[in-house]
């Protein structure tokens, strides 16, 4: 009867050790699956970029390797003759992926083809065009925004606590009260609780040493819908920013142009000055050689022909300097030689412009400084309704596993998958009387938006106003330098008369010469000025923008 006893016992405790061992294999395979899993994890998470979320105008980049040789290919003749031979008006806006003369320049180039060249490759135009690109990469990062961020917790017990063996304990102490005569009774009792005392430690060494935890951020796509509109918000803002660049650099180019155009007008009245200086020089020269004349005569002569040709050397210097800035301008290297075409410069830049036909509604809609003021209040008013969904709560979800520290009593399914359990985060805070201070603000700051829009406004046709009165003053001035111009001009055929009658001598020529080709130096000075404030309000009206960008095609709507 006890070997019977002790076989019985050591068969069971044989099927419990080997009860146990299954259960520790089946956990620890089940432990290295999850480990397997993290790690997998976490190196998607270290090997995915930024670059590879997805974003609404997201354009995958060309492999390096077979971009290379397409880079070092030289371009076909056709195809810069083509490009060459491109109407000037209504330009796209400047790529700024085009290196410095890259694009072919046209030889002579008149006013048309130095805008085109500058509005394709200016290196003016580039760091605004790149904002543009960096405004379009945040809206599609808002866009991203729709798909909640979900974040993998885990925690790695070095050392857990052991669990109370309670079970156990109730078992022993029920055999030992529940005693009886029957020995088989006896024996089963004493099987179940040896089990109770093997599953019990079986337990504490089978639990797992970490705890998972999935979770999302607070969430709500209504936030991040207005977020979206915002950001393309800010892109019509950088895009018209560009496009304030582009005119600004057109007029810088204008001006440029037009200060050449003077450079060689006034380089041509040098050389007249020269040709002047020279003959009075003979005439001195003869004179002296004739006992009429002092050698005092003859070196002021000579002193009139170099300070002559000091002067048209200032001029091409100054003509030089001109077109090296017009190089940048155009994002040309200053070591390639460039013609300019500048035969009536003045007629090239400002073309048929008539300042009365421009009215005031054209020039709200081609100041800038307005067009983006009404971006800014539409987003002021994306702001408002903005401060008014903050009152709405914010959601969150994700999946938790039992914790290895709980040692309550669940069922026993956490030893296979699916051990994680969804739940749902609702965020509701109180704090009305916070937000509801931030609706009044954003409501002050829309009733400022819309007083700095009046002066905007304001300031707009005031400076409209002033330009067409520097115009109205240039304008004065050349007519009065066309007068002196005239005066002097009839001065210098009654020298000649004179000259010709033998009532004056050669000096009064040359007197009176002298005299009309400074009047002519100072009209075209003044001619000069006149252009210049033509050009300003040209550029203020907006005709500019009409006759050289397509802004319909760049802004996001």
């Amino acid at each position: 009867m006890a070997r019977h006893l002790t076989s019985g016992w050591g068969e069971t405790a044989r099927g419990g050790v080997a009860a146990g061992i299954a259960t520790g294999r089946k956990a620890r395979l089940l432990r290295a699956a999850v480990f397997f899993l993290v790690l997998t994890l976490s190196a998607g998470l270290a090997t995915a970029g930024p670059a590879d979320r997805y974003t609404k105008d997201k354009v995958k980049a060309p492999d390096r390797a077979a971009s290379a040789p397409a880079a070092a290919a030289p371009a076909p003749e056709p195809e810069a003759k083509a490009v060459a031979d491109e109407p000037a008006p209504n330009f796209a806006k400047a790529s700024s992926k085009l290196a410095l003369g890259t694009t072919a320049v046209r030889s002579p180039a008149d006013f048309q083809e130095c805008v085109r060249v500058a509005l394709a490759q200016s290196p003016l135009l580039t760091k605004s065009s790149i904002e543009i690109e960096s405004r379009r990469l945040d809206v599609g990062d808002a866009y991203s925004q729709y798909i909640p961020t979900i974040v993998l917790s885990t925690t790695f017990y070095l050392r857990l606590p052991e669990y109370k063996n309670t079970v156990a304990s109730s078992a022993y102490q029920s055999v030992f009260n529940n005693s009886s005569s029957d020995a088989t009774q006896n024996l089963s009792n004493s099987i179940s609780a040896a089990n109770a005392v093997y599953a019990g430690n079986s337990n504490n060494r089978n639990r797992k040493t970490y705890d998972l935890n999935f979770t999302t951020g607070a969430w709500n796509p209504m936030l991040t819908a207005f977020e979206v509109q915002a950001k393309k918000e800010l892109v019509n803002i950088a895009v018209l920013s560009h496009l304030k660049v582009i005119d600004q650099g057109l007029l810088r180019l204008g001006t440029t142009f037009l200060q050449l155009g003077m450079a060689e007008s006034m380089l041509n009245l040098c050389k007249e000055k020269e040709d002047l200086a020279v003959k009075n020089l003979e005439y001195a020269k003869t004179k002296t050689g004739l006992g009429q004349g002092a050698q005092l005569d003859v070196r002021i002569a000579e002193t009139r022909v170099g300070l002559a040709k000091a002067e048209a050397e200032k001029m091409r210097t100054t003509k030089s300097v001109l077109l090296d800035e017009l190089k940048f301008i155009m994002g040309v290297p200053f070591v390639q030689k460039v013609t300019v075409d500048l035969n009536r410069a003045s007629q090239q830049v400002l073309e048929d412009f008539n300042p009365a036909n421009v009215s005031d509604e054209s020039l709200r809609k081609h100041s800038f400084k307005l067009r983006i003021h009404e971006y800014e209040k539409s987003l002021q008013r994306k702001n408002i309704a903005l401060s008014y969904i903050h009152f709405l709560p914010t959601f969150s979800f994700g999946f938790t596993s039992v914790s290895t520290l709980n040692n309550s009593s669940y069922k026993d399914d956490t030893t296979s998958l699916p051990f994680m359990y969804p739940n749902l985060t609702l965020n509701f805070p109180f704090d009305w009387w916070t937000k509801g201070r931030d609706v009044s603000r954003q409501y002050k700051k829309m009733a400022q938006l819309n007083v700095e829009g009046r002066n905007i406004e304001f300031s707009v046709m005031s400076e409209f106003q002033q330009s067409l009165a520097k115009l109205r003053g240039a304008n004065s001035d050349v007519k009065l330098a066309e007068s002196s111009m005239e005066l002097q001009k009839l001065t210098t055929q009654q020298a000649q008369f004179r000259y010709d009658s033998g009532q004056a001598e050669y000096d009064a020529i040359v007197k009176a010469m002298a005299d009309y080709l400074d009047s002519r130096q100072t009209l075209l000075l003044k001619l000069y000025d006149r252009d210049v404030a033509m050009l300003s309000v040209r550029s203020i009206s907006g005709d500019f923008q009409d006759r050289y960008i397509n802004a319909s095609v760049m802004e996001n709507n």
